[in-house]
């Protein structure tokens, strides 16, 4: 897969005009580290940063880069989990919530409020949120659409000339790029996908989207990467709590109610 470079033109401005006036009362959201195979290089502000299974991390600002037959599986501290599958690339413009107390169950809701923006460059990422909280947003840019998320399971794939954004579960809002007229968003539901191709290619970008139905064989692809997300989401659960430069979010690995048992084998019995 070939990455195709690109920009948006107003995307600084977008991003800024997504995010809530009360910003200030938000902190920079981290992710955990739940499955990891294979190269993946993480960057936080240009500089490369380890990852290892269990390990937490800022994602504010974060480039993933996967290698050929390599993933990564990360639980955000809203909840959400993300399957970066091979040869993706995936920046976090911005990741920010809300604090909340410890003993929110964030393997079942959302614990506050958040804001999410992305950016897809190349490859696939598969997300399983859980319910999200009253004024979240979760925004994920491609070269081709802007995708809009509100949950509950969404495949993004992006290829050098189109985008595909895939509905599992939940609902989605989806707007070309690009182009110069007046795109419509689509809205996409459970089983639903659509295809947004390079604003070049396209000549009625103001013409609502096509969209298709997801067959059987499509959605058996992706049991694989959403059984991990989904195993992803109960290994950890996060709170808010004191830090040196005031509130920060910290991980809590979960401890198997039902720990696998190691035998001893003990020299007289031998």
């Amino acid at each position: 897969m070939k990455l195709t470079a690109w920009f948006v033109p107003g995307a600084v401005a977008f991003f800024a005009a997504v995010l809530p006036a009360a910003a200030q009362d938000l902190v920079p959201g981290k992710v955990y580290v739940a499955e990891i195979a294979g190269g993946v290089a993480y960057t936080l502000g240009g500089n490369l940063a380890e990852l290892k299974r269990g390990g937490t991390l800022p994602v504010q600002g974060a480039r993933n880069e996967t290698a050929p037959s390599a993933h990564v599986v990360f639980v955000f501290s809203n909840g959400t989990s993300i399957y970066v599958d091979e040869k993706t690339i995936v920046e976090i413009a911005k990741f920010m919530q809300k604090p909340f107390p410890k003993g929110t169950d964030t393997t079942v809701t959302e614990p506050s409020i958040s804001n999410t923006l992305g950016r897809v460059k190349q490859g696939r990422i598969i997300i399983t949120t859980n319910k999200l909280a009253t004024g979240t947003t979760m925004i994920y840019m491609t070269p081709h659409a802007e995708v809009k998320i509100r949950g509950h399971e969404v495949v993004i794939e992006v290829y050098d000339r189109e985008s595909r954004i895939i509905v599992i579960d939940g609902d989605v809002t989806v707007t070309p790029v690009g182009g110069g007229g007046p795109n419509v968003g689509q809205v996409l539901h459970t089983g639903q996908m659509v295809v947004v191709m390079d604003s070049s290619l396209s000549q009625a970008p103001s013409v609502p989207l096509l969209v298709l139905a997801i067959s059987p064989d499509l959605l058996a692809s992706f049991a694989g990467q959403l059984a991990a997300g989904e195993r992803a989401q109960q290994t950890v659960v996060f709170e808010t709590v004191s830090g040196a430069g005031g509130p920060e979010i910290q991980a809590n690995p979960v401890v198997p109610a039902n720990p696998p048992v190691s035998l001893t084998v003990s020299p007289s019995t031998l």
